[in-house]
């Protein structure tokens, strides 16, 4: 099957986030496998950085998979590049499922914030049971442990917030829009948003 040039522009625009969100994590995940290990109140305000470039990817291109493979990417950088080898590939791809998901029981005809604000939420309260031990929160007195939840909350939000304001500024470029010099080309997204109908992206219908 050939893909079109909206299909190829997708890609590279999947690609491209990927690779900077990659490049993002290098320091991140550095920190925190040094400054932030064991210390949960300073690892906690950077777990957003991990869902930005997912959140960015899915906001950009609204597509299936956008958020998935946005994920694998990054994780891929950082498997050379930081001391978690793999395991910088295998968080990513739990990220980008999980997200995915969120989107895709609405069969990726909604878009809206507030189901990625949700998603987020869930995610972030569930990252901090399963790292409960390994982060050693239960040493910490309460308010400790509810401002550890709290930060994870907040950070995961403000990387929507993020992934938000990117995604408006990546829909000015040519690359998303389709507009050029030369001619007007197909936009990756139109303000309706699109739904997947198991062989191209189209628009929503809308009722009058």
């Amino acid at each position: 099957m050939r893909l079109s040039s909206v299909h190829w522009r997708a890609i590279a625009v999947v690609l491209g986030i990927g690779i900077l969100g990659g490049l993002l994590l290098i320091p991140v995940n550095t920190y925190a496998a040094t400054v932030a290990r064991g210390i949960p109140l300073l690892y906690a305000p950077v777990v957003g950085a991990w869902l930005l470039p997912v959140l960015t990817s899915m906001l950009t291109v609204r597509r299936p998979g956008a958020g998935l493979a946005a994920a694998l990417v990054a994780g891929l950088v950082n498997v050379p590049t930081t001391s978690y080898g793999i395991r910088a590939l295998v968080t990513m791809a739990m990220v980008g499922v999980f997200l995915e998901l969120a989107i895709a029981i609405t069969l990726y005809r909604r878009w809206d914030r507030w189901i990625f604000a949700v998603a987020i939420v869930v995610a972030c309260v569930l990252y901090g049971i399963v790292t409960w031990r390994s982060l050693d929160v239960g040493s910490l007195g309460l308010p400790s442990q509810l401002a550890f939840f709290g930060l994870l909350v907040v950070s995961g939000l403000g990387a929507l917030v993020l992934a938000a304001v990117a995604a408006r500024v990546l829909a000015q470029t040519p690359i998303v829009s389709g507009r050029s010099a030369s001619r007007p080309g197909e936009p990756l997204v139109t303000d309706g948003g699109w739904r997947y109908d198991g062989k191209s992206a189209t628009k929503p219908e809308t009722t009058p």
